[in-house]
């Protein structure tokens, strides 16, 4: 029978009590395992997928109530995302999608404790008035700083090209609201590898955005007329519902792995109420799962993988009437610099983000808080999350009266973080494919926190277990029908 569940709907039966013989079994019913196992059951191959809870979806949680549609996970994919846009051609999603709104205008900055309105434009940005003189100067400076060929942290890559006043007030907020995490330990190559390629290959990062601009290269990520947002009009948990539907038995809910052995033939998977085997498996795991059931298996991909820092992350959502909010909430939403001490990292306008997140007169805000900045504060009891989020709200949006709702959603393991040495850690990790042959690793702290460098690592992971498991012709044949699936009209 089929329950409602919150991030999806998904088919509940027992596990058989017996061994069944596999293509591929895939633990972890997040995006990333979805996606890897949607892929390979289109290429006619026997997959499993097992996800410990009752509902797949992980970290994508959507979740209406009175008129509210509150995200507790990601609010928005990024286009461009090739692999994200053939999964939804191919799920049929195409008219269940939503642009940004056309209301976002500005992106807001906290600075003297006052939420300023920035153009979106990347010019108008740094030629506005909220960087001081100095600050615009040592900026004009970069193309003549020498490129280091070296990683290094996030804050040392920012001050010494652009300057600290950049750091502290752009790229220290804008990696508290990507990743909630510290620049200051934060690897570069790690989360913005395309500002270090950039330096490499144009010895300017700035002298790079332009010549890509003016040639219409489309190569900078961070030009605001490439990148789009989007999401569904049931909120993002649309995604792993279409898949879970479309995946059908071919997902055993309920159902953790708690051990897996190599055999023969390949792999043996103990289950809750029963063994199954495989010829190769999918750990679609967060890191620190991961590390707890491959450490039988590989002692130093498991460590490296437990070494990855998922400092504790709360999401609080708030909605209000729209005439208790003086602020024309005209943006994406506001981000709080480290050096202005609030208690909030960020703030996203989610009623202006995309329609449909609140009923007619209300309006709704999604706050984030804690991370490595401040994880404490992550743990907070709920009334008392929703009071400081609340007053943020007052101090710097004019909210001036208490919310109709909120509500606060905890995640005990955030996202993970990506340190100077986490290139080695994945250089491990990835190593088990060779040492282990059959048994693989996907998952968000590989290629991206983002649901669309999920899905694309899953992709590329499910074409290697093709290829190992030499469906040479089936693999050909699902990734050229992937390649033909088209981006959905806008």
């Amino acid at each position: 029978m089929r329950v409602p569940a919150a991030g999806a709907w998904v088919l509940l039966f027992d596990p058989l009590k017996m061994k069944s013989n596999l293509d591929i079994a895939v633990v972890g019913g997040g995006i990333s395992g979805l996606s890897a196992a949607w892929t390979l059951v289109r290429a006619g191959l026997r997959v499993r997928l097992f996800e410990k809870r009752h509902a797949v979806g992980g970290r994508i949680v959507s979740e209406r109530t009175g008129g509210f549609l509150m995200e507790h996970g990601p609010n928005a994919l990024i286009a461009p995302a090739p692999g994200a846009e053939q999964l939804i051609s191919g799920l049929t999603l195409c008219d269940s999608r939503i642009e940004r709104g056309d209301r976002v205008r500005h992106r807001y900055l906290v600075r003297d404790g006052q939420a300023r309105a920035l153009p979106l434009d990347p010019l108008r940005f740094f030629a506005s008035g909220f960087f001081s003189l100095g600050a615009r100067l040592r900026l004009l400076a970069e193309p003549f700083i020498a490129p280091d060929p070296g990683d290094e942290t996030i804050a040392r890559f920012a001050a010494r090209r652009f300057g600290s006043e950049f750091h502290d007030y752009v790229v220290d907020p804008l990696v508290g609201g990507l990743y909630a995490g510290d620049p200051t330990t934060l690897s570069v190559a790690a989360v913005f590898p395309q500002l270090k390629r950039l330096e490499r290959d144009s010895g300017s990062i700035v002298g790079g955005l332009l010549r890509a601009r003016l040639h219409r290269r489309g190569g900078s990520a961070f030009d605001p007329r490439r990148r789009k947002l989007y999401s569904f009009r049931d909120g993002m948990a649309t995604l792993p519902r279409a898949l879970a539907e479309d995946l059908g038995t071919a997902i055993v809910a309920n159902a953790p792995v708690h051990a897996i052995r190599p055999t023969a033939a390949g792999f043996r998977l103990q289950v809750d109420g029963g063994v199954w085997s495989a010829h190769s498996v999918i750990v679609a795991l967060p890191a620190y799962a991961a590390a707890k059931l491959i450490a039988p298996l590989d002692a130093a991909a498991a460590e490296a993988a437990r070494g990855i820092e998922h400092p504790p992350l709360a999401v609080a959502f708030l909605g209000y009437r729209s005439r208790d909010i003086t602020h024309p909430l005209d943006g994406l939403g506001v981000l709080m610099p480290r050096v202005e001490r609030r208690g909030v990292l960020g703030m996203l306008f989610s009623s202006t983000l995309f329609e449909g997140r609140a009923p007619d007169g209300h309006v709704a805000l999604t706050a984030y808080v804690g991370g490595a900045r401040q994880p404490e504060l992550a743990n907070l009891a709920p009334r008392e999350m929703a009071a400081m989020v609340h007053d943020e709200a007052r101090n710097l949006l004019g909210a001036r009266a208490a919310p109709l709702l909120s509500r606060v959603r905890y995640w005990r393991y955030g996202l993970p973080q990506p340190g100077l040495d986490h290139a080695q850690r994945i250089a491990r990790l990835r190593a088990i494919e060779a040492s282990l042959p059959g048994l693989f690793v996907t998952g968000n702290y590989l290629n991206g926190v983002s649901t669309a460098a999920c899905v694309d690592e899953a992709f590329a992971v499910a074409q290697r277990v093709s290829e190992r498991l030499r469906y040479g012709r089936a693999a050909a044949d699902m990734f050229r029908t992937l390649d033909g699936l088209t981006a959905c009209e806008p």
